[in-house]
Parts: C-alpha cells; sequence; structure tokens
C-alpha cells in the first residue's frame, strides 16, 4: 500500500480520454529516486487511451481500468500478473489532498511551455512537497486531461485523493517525502523496536522522486496493450500469517494492481 499511496501523484499523472476514436498517449520517463542521500535513475513508458493506463518498469508493468474498477500488475519474468479492485479499498479514510496550485512560474520542457505549480500536505507523520510543470500545449494534452479527471473522480469517491490535478501533461514532476520518526507509533513494537526503527528513519532523510518526460507520442494503441498477455499465471495476494487477505485483496477476487516509483 505504501508503493500505491507513493505513487499517486505517478498516477494522476496519467492521462487519457474516453473516445475511442482518438490515438492513445504515449510518455517516455526518466525517473530519479534519492533515497539516503543516493540518487538512482530509472526509464519507464507511460501508455494512455481511453479510461486505460499501462505503466511499464525495469522489472513490472501495470494496468489500470477505471471503467472496470481493476488494476493489474505483471510480473514478466515470472509470467504472472495480480488483481485489486481500483481504487483499493483500503485507501478509504486515508485521503491525500496534493493542493497543487499555479505559481505564476512558466517553463519550457521538450519545446513545449508548461505552468509551473507547487503543493503538499503534512500530517502528524510525514510532510510531502510537490513540484510540477505541466504543459496543456504538448501532443495529448487534452486526452491526458481527461484521463487525470476521470481518475480523480475515482479517488474523490474512495477518500483517497482531494484537491483537483492541474490540467495538461506534467512534463516534470518532483516530490519530496520527510517521515517525522518521533510521531510514528507502530502497534505491537517493543518500545526497544520504535527506537530502533525511529533511527534508522531518522538516518535515511528526506526521500525525493523527480520524473522528467523525455519524449510524447500520440498513436492508436492495440486493445491488447491493456490485456494480461497469454501464458501469463494470475496469483492471489499475501495473506497475513493466521488471518485473511487484506481489504484491498477484495476477498480474493481478481482485478488489477499498481505503479512502480
Amino acid at each position: 500500500m505504501k508503493k500505491i499511496m507513493a505513487f499517486f501523484a505517478c498516477l494522476l499523472i496519467t492521462a487519457g480520454w474516453s473516445s475511442l476514436t482518438r490515438a492513445g498517449v504515449v510518455l517516455d520517463e526518466q525517473v530519479t529516486a534519492t533515497r539516503s542521500g543516493k540518487p538512482e535513475t530509472q526509464t519507464r513508458q507511460v501508455m494512455v487511451q481511453g479510461h486505460k493506463e499501462k505503466m511499464v518498469g525495469s522489472t513490472s508493468s501495470f494496468v489500470i481500468d477505471l471503467d472496470s474498477g481493476t488494476m493489474t500488475l505483471l510480473n514478466p519474468s515470472q509470467k504472472s500478473y495480480l488483481q485489486m479492485p481500483f481504487p483499493p479499498s483500503k485507501m478509504s479514510g486515508q485521503q491525500l489532498d496534493l493542493n497543487l496550485k499555479k505559481t505564476g512560474k512558466t517553463e519550457k520542457a521538450l519545446d513545449y511551455t508548461c505552468d509551473e505549480y507547487q503543493g503538499g500536505f503534512q500530517s502528524p507523520t510525514a510532510s510531502v512537497r510537490t513540484v510540477g510543470c505541466f504543459s496543456t500545449s504538448a501532443p495529448g494534452a487534452a486526452e491526458f486531461t481527461e484521463f487525470t479527471r476521470a481518475m480523480g473522480v475515482k479517488l474523490n469517491d474512495a477518500k483517497a485523493i482531494g484537491g483537483n490535478m492541474p490540467s495538461g501533461i506534467p512534463l516534470m514532476m518532483e516530490s519530496t517525502r520527510e517521515v517525522k520518526p518521533e510521531n510514528l507509533s507502530m502497534p505491537g513494537f517493543s518500545s526497544e523496536q520504535m527506537s530502533r526503527l525511529k533511527q534508522m528513519i531518522a538516518k535515511q532523510g528526506p526521500q525525493s522522486t523527480k520524473t522528467v518526460v523525455t519524449r510524447i507520442e500520440t498513436r492508436k494503441l492495440p486493445d491488447d496493450t491493456f490485456t494480461v498477455p497469454a501464458g501469463y499465471q494470475p496469483r492471489d495476494l499475501p495473506t497475513r500469517a493466521g488471518g485473511p487477505p487484506p481489504a484491498s485483496a477484495g476477498g480474493g477476487n481478481p482485478s488489477g494492481s499498481k505503479v512502480p516509483e
């Protein structure tokens, strides 16, 4: 669930539209994650068409289908897939308000003008600051916006995301998250265990993720782009020791999983 929440910004940064006569939107992205002061850069591709999105990372990919209310995590190395409802039921009651507001600044990326937005939120245990530059003139911007808004409605209804995302494609997005270990509380942890955990988190420092779009293309995507490849076997969500599957498993019923950050 941490990855799912952590990648909300990325999920809302995906665009599409509902008209089947339009082409899809394909974004190549460079993602740099910095943890404990060590940056690690990877590439990924995001594809959106209609109310469907697919994000392909180095080791896995995921598909979100807003119309069917599912998300599917694909594991090419194991030729397996895991499905969950979208939004997962566990997100309810954990609303994240992105609160992005235009700063008045503009930049250029890939020869397209983009408007800068800033936002963030604070909780007793963490603070997040986000800066993004959204372009409404880049190819596929209208389609991207429509998908983003459709996803926003789903997440708002699930009380997982609050506020509205800006129009356009985020050509650049940077988010920094800092945990406040002094306010952490973990049920079942002894005081000694909590002390060690807090020390470890304090040493890690802020964690940041920067995403830059390196290429944009609009084209009609084949329908099988968003389906499970032939030969892939379904997998069940891991169960808790001595207990039933997590609530987000939807009782073990198939339905998609989510974003690698």
